[in-house]
């Protein structure tokens, strides 16, 4: 019975090979998630000489589960775009190996090694290297020699910037998870990266976690408040929440809130800190939420005043010195020189808008490890050299 199976499949095969002229694939295949393959059959229109061709359509499904439109012609080549195709499905799809192939074909295993290089060098089979979320080893430590930084991850993203978060945040993440020990407190704050990073931690020691910051208004998803539950329910460890603003309208309102018995006791945590995981701000051009939320005089205060920068809430110049304003003082949150006495603070962030607010806060030395991809890295390292 096993015999007439491989016979009928056999015979299906080469009855694929003869008929097979129209060949439509498209293929990803990931042994070990990193790489990406194509494979696609162009139509071939076949004359015979003196005259034209019928074609009978036909509708086969291969073992693999792909459908290829097939015509039959009359007469005509054999060696043309779509046999190369077939030739090809059948190694890289069908995992049939080159004497399987000669035998199907009626060819020799010599000619099926040429068929496959034919399918390579004319655009039949193209190969592409998917390293995406891969780590940049070289690139990485430039940027780290660059920035003055104990540690640099750069990752080669690929797509939109919610792929491209969603990269960084993964090997942040994966770097988190094996580099925090138990009964660390882990501080953190807000923003699209970190929520990405927050997102695929898998898990944690026992830790505590504070919130750095007050709310800003924006993604729910993406707000301290959300970020440090998500952390704490990684980690099974108790949380610190701040369920206020980041600014308020006067200090005394500001110094009330601080005064809360539930918000003190997260403020009072501030000194214990251990890690920070951030995001980072850019403000030109804008990619920060925190201009969002500022009144008009306050945005005029920080544009004069050259911000570049915010990092939880802190408004930060191009050589990393502070803005000069009363938010602070009007701020529910962790200070410039609190975040500075921080022994390990992680910024992760995407982008090349973002190269000058990385800079920025590097020089303040308000962080001392940066997980970025590739094209912030180039960015970052494009404005030093200029």
């Amino acid at each position: 019975m096993r015999q007439q199976i491989g016979d009928r499949r056999r015979l299906e095969r080469q009855a694929f090979a003869r008929h097979l002229q129209d060949v439509v694939l498209d293929r990803h295949f990931s042994p070990l998630g990193h790489a990406h393959m194509c494979i696609v059959g162009v139509r071939l229109s076949v004359h015979a000489q003196g005259g034209s061709i019928n074609h009978v359509e036909n509708a086969m499904e291969s073992r693999s589960g792909y459908s290829a439109r097939m015509s039959t012609p009359e007469a005509g080549g054999t060696e043309g775009r779509a046999l190369l195709a077939a030739v090809a499905r059948a190694y890289y799809i069908d995992d049939l190996s080159r004497v399987e192939i000669a035998d199907m074909f009626g060819v020799s295993r010599f000619k099926v090694s040429r068929l496959l290089a034919r399918a390579r060098d004319e655009g039949v089979v193209t190969i592409e290297i998917n390293d995406g979320g891969l780590p940049d080893a070289v690139l990485g430590e430039r940027l780290r020699e660059a920035l003055g930084l104990a540690s640099c991850e750069v990752v080669r993203s690929h797509g939109d910037g919610d792929s491209m978060r969603s990269q960084v945040g993964a090997a942040a993440a994966a770097s988190l998870s094996g580099t925090l020990s138990p009964d660390e407190v882990v501080g953190v704050s807000w923003g699209r990266t970190l929520n990405a990073t927050t997102s695929a931690l898998r898990y944690l020691p026992p830790l505590t976690i504070v919130q750095l910051t007050g709310f800003v208004a924006g993604d729910l998803a993406s707000s301290p408040i959300e970020v440090a539950r998500r952390v704490s329910d990684r980690s099974g460890g108790n949380v610190f929440p701040i369920f206020a603003p980041l600014f308020v309208q006067d200090v005394g309102t500001a110094q009330s809130l601080r005064d809360h018995p539930d918000i003190r006791a997260a403020l009072d945590l501030f000194p214990r800190v251990t890690t920070a995981l951030l995001s980072v701000g850019a403000w030109e051009p804008s990619d920060t939420q925190v201009r969002e939320v500022l009144s008009k005089d306050d945005l005029d205060v920080a544009v004069r005043g050259g911000c570049v920068a915010d990092i939880a809430g802190i408004l930060v110049k191009a050589d990393g010195t502070p803005v000069e304003s009363d938010l602070e003082s009007r701020s529910i949150g962790i200070t410039y020189e609190q975040l500075r006495a921080v022994p390990r603070v992680v910024a992760v962030a995407g982008g090349p808008a973002k190269a000058a607010a990385i800079i920025a806060v590097a020089r303040a030395g308000l962080i001392t490890e940066l997980v970025a991809d590739h094209s912030l890295a180039g960015a970052v390292l494009a404005a030093l050299d200029a």
